[in-house]
């Protein structure tokens, strides 16, 4: 057996690093103004050195004339010369931040009169379980882009290879199975999360999960979801029977299991109380060009406190210790104040960006979304697709025709220069006409009446749609029109 040896090997290699501050910013790109404002206050309480202004969200022409209420744009840079070889890149504190109130008041209030929302949303619902969980810091992360990407219904709106490349870009830095691994155990863990079944990819995955959930034992119960749905959903019990070998009663059995589960774990949320919520953007028509802007004036403005800057210029003389850690908060307020300003610049540029792409929506209505996906805005700015999907997850658009999430322009499968929920929106249309026509069309005849408005789509993909919005298969929707 040959001895052992020990040995110095140097290695190169590249690896991404999240820092704090990488991932405050991170943070701050995901959050609504209002969870901003609740951060902004968070650290105006823990850092010393800085104030608020105390009538933040109204006209700041006045009080910024108020004597020593805001620092001339010279002293602030003189301060922030001091700490130039800190290798920070600094911003002028005059600024504020970057919250500019560019909006008329009278225009927002207007809008705000009109904006409301339901109760909790499915979103805070999953990441306050997750936070109160036993979950690691990077399982929050990708939790939190996980349940910021779930449909209505709570399925997931992206596929799972664009979640792993979120994780290698963004969170870890590892093989692609660990990677896969890593994904894996997560959606494990938001998939028994309340209500059970919640960022599976459709109806069959997330019945399975809540089969085993809730009916572990019950294989029948599996089989009938992943093999008969449809036929359970006819109460063609007879082919079940035969086709499984299974008894009938014990078919029932599984049945009865089966209509106590939810085949759409999400759609519990948001039809609760209405509570009235603050717009992120707003939208008005200038010069004939749809043009967004920032309802920033939620936003609390940071100033530096007189006194703490007499210290930093040296005019107070303090302890070494004590200016060590005067420093150490200033460079954190700085830090914040060039992430706002940089949150505020990302969001304005893919909100400008999404409203150029969809702007016949908002002269037409819902019937002309075009086809758009987070890579079409990520590629046009040169950004990444995680970026857009952060920029966009929780954030409100205030328009003259109501206010609408900023997701909602992202259209996902396209037909041509249709989008998916044009294609709905058509095939809603002709579904309605059923009754004058005296009958119910088939999926195949909806087929066909598309394809004649130049939209080819498959039999299924209109069966598909059908589910997505609760409409009943032809045969019980003929039955519906002989009764009435």
């Amino acid at each position: 057996m040959g001895g052992i040896e020990l040995r110095q090997n140097l290695k190169l290699s590249q690896q991404l690093i999240m820092t704090p501050r990488l991932q405050l910013a991170i943070k701050m790109l995901a959050l609504n103004n209002i969870e901003l404002s609740d951060m902004i206050n968070q650290e105006i309480l823990e850092n010393p050195i800085v104030d608020a202004e105390e009538d933040y969200g109204k006209n700041k022409e006045s009080s910024q004339e108020e004597d020593g209420r805001v620092e001339s744009e010279e002293e602030f840079k003189e301060i922030a010369q001091y700490l130039v070889n800190y290798n920070e890149q600094l911003v002028d504190l005059s600024k504020s931040g970057g919250n500019h109130k560019g909006a008329d008041n009278n225009y927002i209030e207007n809008c705000i009169e009109n904006s409301f929302c339901s109760g909790k949303t499915l979103y805070e619902h999953i990441m306050e379980q997750v936070r109160t969980g036993c979950f690691s810091e990077q399982e929050i992360l990708l939790s939190e882009y996980i349940a910021g990407n779930l449909d209505s219904r709570g399925f997931l709106a992206v596929s799972i290879p664009d979640i792993e490349e979120f994780v290698s870009v963004d969170i870890a830095n590892g093989s692609e199975e660990d990677i896969k691994e890593f994904v894996s155990g997560v959606l494990g863990r938001i998939y028994r999360l309340e209500p059970v079944g919640l960022a599976s990819e459709d109806v069959a995955s997330s019945l399975t999960i809540q089969a085993e959930y809730y009916f572990g034992g019950d294989d029948l119960l599996k089989t009938i979801i992943n093999n008969y749905l449809k036929e359970a959903a006819n109460k063609n019990y007879q082919k079940i029977s035969k086709e499984t070998g299974e008894h009938i009663d014990a078919i029932l059995s599984s049945i009865e299991n089966l209509k106590k589960l939810n085949p759409h774990p999400g759609m519990s949320f948001g039809k609760d109380e209405p509570r009235y919520i603050t717009p992120d953007l707003f939208l008005k028509k200038k010069d004939g060009k749809y043009v967004v802007f920032m309802n920033d004036g939620y936003i609390p403005e940071i100033r530096v406190s007189s006194y703490y800057k007499k210290i930093l210029s040296g005019e107070i003389v303090v302890p070494q210790d004590m200016k060590n850690y005067v420093e150490e908060r200033f460079r954190s307020a700085l830090w914040l104040i060039k992430s706002i300003d940089t949150r505020k610049e990302t969001i304005l540029k893919i909100a400008q960006k999404i409203i150029d792409k969809q702007s016949d929506y908002f002269d037409k209505g819902s019937g002309d979304l075009k086809p758009l996906i987070l890579k079409d805005i990520a590629l046009e700015l040169d950004i990444h697709e995680s970026t857009v999907s952060r920029a966009t997850s929780n954030k409100y658009l205030s328009t003259h025709i109501g206010v609408l999430e900023l997701k909602s322009f992202f259209t996902g499968a396209s037909y041509g220069d249709s989008s998916s929920k044009n294609v709905m929106a058509r095939i809603k249309t002709i579904i309605d006409s059923e009754e004058s026509a005296g009958r119910a069309f088939r999926d195949n005849e909806i087929t066909d009446i598309l394809k004649r408005q130049g939209i080819v789509i498959a039999r299924r993909t209109i069966a598909k749609y059908r589910e997505i919005m609760d409409i009943p298969s032809s045969s019980i929707r003929s039955k519906n029109i002989i009764n009435n």
